[in-house]
């Protein structure tokens, strides 16, 4: 940029004057106005650089700033010697498609569960996420999962108080095998389990996974439920359970989309009440009802609210 700038002020043109008009003091008084616009010139050209330097210092620091508030990834292939490790390194791994993916859902994920976070918005406090590692098993997880993910070790304190967190996400083989392969399915399954890296730790896992389905269902990545076909699923508690416990994440999410059309904001205000100590009734307070009387509306009308 210097350099362009080196170049990019004329000299000014020296007018013509005939040597029979030029006295010996207008002489010397146009050698005087050149060296005062040369050196108002040269005085430009160095305000220019100064300004020019102090620019790309900014443009550095702040592109440190955007940097810093990202986390560190890793992405780990486990299964390399199999099919679907080989197709994980040549399509995610050795292109960084896996690490911006990553990036792409986190940041969408980031931007749902807490609006207005860039705004310094006290009111949804963002988890502090130190590290993310992608990593392909050898082995399949279970059956019904495509993706898990494990708190990692490394956990700490961060300057100035707050937890800072450290996950890995585990994507199952099954994914990359050739009858199954789906860049889509592929995207959805990071995409759950960013959702589950950001969602505030503490509530029952039923509760997390439904959770972490329906941003998945909001950013587009609907699936069918595992049991049930594609009934709608019933509302209600029993057996001294919930109604989160030993049900399809889908399901869940079915309540939860019920819940957000009846309290606008309900997903992010319960993700923002599990960073405190979670007890069985935060979905009540959090609805303002007993979520088994909206249990009522829905199971009434749960043909229709879609």
């Amino acid at each position: 940029m210097e350099e362009e700038d080196n170049h990019s002020h004329l000299q000014p043109l020296i007018p013509y004057y005939s040597t029979l008009s030029f006295s010996s003091h207008s002489l010397q008084q146009h050698f005087a106005d050149k060296n005062a616009k040369h050196f108002t010139s040269d005085s430009n050209n160095i305000v220019l650089r100064i300004l020019s330097i102090l620019l790309l210092a900014l443009i550095s620091l702040w592109a440190n700033y955007e940097a810093s508030k990202t986390f560190h990834i890793t992405v780990v292939n486990d299964a390399k010697d199999s099919p679907a490790g080989r197709r994980f390194a040549l399509s995610y791994v050795s292109n960084d498609e896996a690490s911006r993916i990553l990036l792409n859902t986190s940041s969408y994920v980031e931007h749902f569960l807490y609006p207005n976070s860039n705004n310094n918005d006290n009111n949804y406090p963002k988890k502090h996420i130190d590290s993310v590692t992608l990593q392909l098993p050898r082995r399949n997880l279970n059956v019904t999962d495509i993706v898990a993910v494990y708190t990692a070790a490394g956990n700490h304190l961060q300057r100035g108080g707050g937890k800072c967190f450290s996950y890995v996400i585990e994507i199952s083989p099954t994914l990359l095998e050739d009858q199954r392969y789906d860049k889509i399915a592929i995207v959805g399954a990071i995409l759950r389990g960013m959702a589950k890296v950001w969602i505030w730790e503490g509530a029952p896992q039923g509760l997390v996974d439904g959770m972490a389905e329906y941003v998945a269902e909001m950013a587009g990545f609907r699936r069918g439920m595992v049991s049930g076909g594609g009934e709608m699923p019933q509302c209600r508690e029993g057996g001294g359970g919930w109604w989160w416990e030993d049900k399809d994440p889908s399901h869940v999410a079915r309540l939860l989309h019920y819940c957000e059309k009846f309290k606008k904001g309900f997903i992010q205000r319960l993700n923002e009440a599990m960073r405190d100590t979670w007890h069985d009734r935060v979905v009540d307070e959090v609805l303002g009802m007993p979520v088994m009387e909206l249990c009522g509306l829905y199971n009434d009308n749960n043909a229709s609210w879609v």
